[in-house]
């Protein structure tokens, strides 16, 4: 229970996925001089898949040469971007400011192990105690569970 309660406030686990994932492609791109390409769509693809969107391409979507598939393409990564990965930067960034790398990689090791003692220790000595419960556990999660 305790690893979908915590996945909450992190879009599901995609954004703290998808943080960590963005890193590997965008390490290698960094390593070997791979650059963005020219075009529009190639350089939104780029960026999505290395993590380095910016505010201004998520508005980009109205520049991609209308053909429906890359159109769609463009809306959807727009879309994603907004609602996964922006909220949780914002969310590192409002809760952790100074210690977004480290609040990351402690919700990744709960993410992927969890087991979240130590996330919730963590939280709880920024921020007092029961930020981990109040976060990241719903009011049903300590309700009984009722079956049929």
């Amino acid at each position: 229970m305790a690893r979908e309660e915590l996945t909450r406030l992190t879009g599901n686990g995609n954004g703290t996925c998808d943080k960590e994932a963005r890193s590997i492609p965008r390490q290698a791109a960094e390593q070997f001089g791979v650059t963005e390409p020219s075009d529009t769509l190639g350089a939104l693809a780029f960026r999505d898949v290395t993590g380095t969107l910016t505010d201004e391409d998520v508005l980009r979507v109205a520049d991609v040469p209308e053909s429906g598939e890359q159109a769609r393409y463009a809306s959807a990564l727009s879309g994603y971007e907004m609602g996964v990965n922006r909220r949780y930067a914002h969310f590192l960034a409002e809760f952790t400011p100074g210690e977004e790398s480290e609040c990351h990689r402690r919700i990744l090791r709960a993410v992927i192990t969890g087991h979240v003692t130590k996330l919730g220790v963590w939280l709880d000595e920024r921020h007092g105690p029961g930020t981990f419960t109040g976060l990241f556990r719903t009011q049903g999660y300590f309700e009984p569970v009722l079956t049929a």
